[in-house]
């Protein structure tokens, strides 16, 4: 019995895995009441002086935002604080990044030139942020040359294919 009830809660688990990219079930349920609240303050701002005329065509409901407090992944969050103030404190005036969080090596280029290599490169023009196209597995680096470098969170995403990148069983 005991058995039955695992394996019934492992595939509920495995549909629900599966179902998640396309549609959280979960959150559409929620996103009910949520839209209810989204419309009663369309229609209070609405009635509000001076309030301009939004058009429906012109909306676009953000319906899970409304928090007690702002959504902070902790993990990333400290993670980005700890290597920045590393490299800061290093004064070094050139850095390399090997595929972080773009927001990370965003602000990285506001104390130090940055290079950020990734299979996707970024589509921005930051000053002191260069972005190369590379792959992790065939750095477009000499040997050595690099005296500043990070590469966080990376491994673990290392040929699963997931952006772009080649199948590799061995990639991490």
């Amino acid at each position: 019995m005991i058995r039955l009830r695992i394996r019934y809660s492992n595939l509920i688990y495995l549909v629900y895995r599966w179902i998640l990219p396309v549609i959280d079930p979960i959150n559409l349920l929620l996103s009910i009441p949520r839209y209810l609240v989204f419309m009663k303050d369309w229609i209070k701002y609405s009635n509000i002086k001076g309030a301009e005329r939004i058009n429906m065509l012109d909306s676009y409901p953000r319906i899970h935002e409304k928090t007690k407090t702002t959504i902070v992944d902790r993990h990333y969050f400290y993670q980005d604080i700890w290597a920045f103030q590393r490299i800061q404190q290093s004064m070094v005036e050139y850095h390399i990044d090997v595929a972080s969080r773009v927001d990370f090596v965003g602000f990285l280029s506001s104390i130090t030139k940055v290079s950020f290599i990734d299979i996707r490169p970024i589509e921005a023009t930051i000053e002191n942020l260069e972005s190369i196209k590379g792959d992790i597995l065939s750095l477009p680096l000499k040997d050595e040359s690099a005296s500043s470098l990070s590469c966080l969170h990376v491994a673990e995403h290392i040929g699963l294919g997931r952006y772009g990148d080649s199948l590799n069983p061995l990639g991490t």
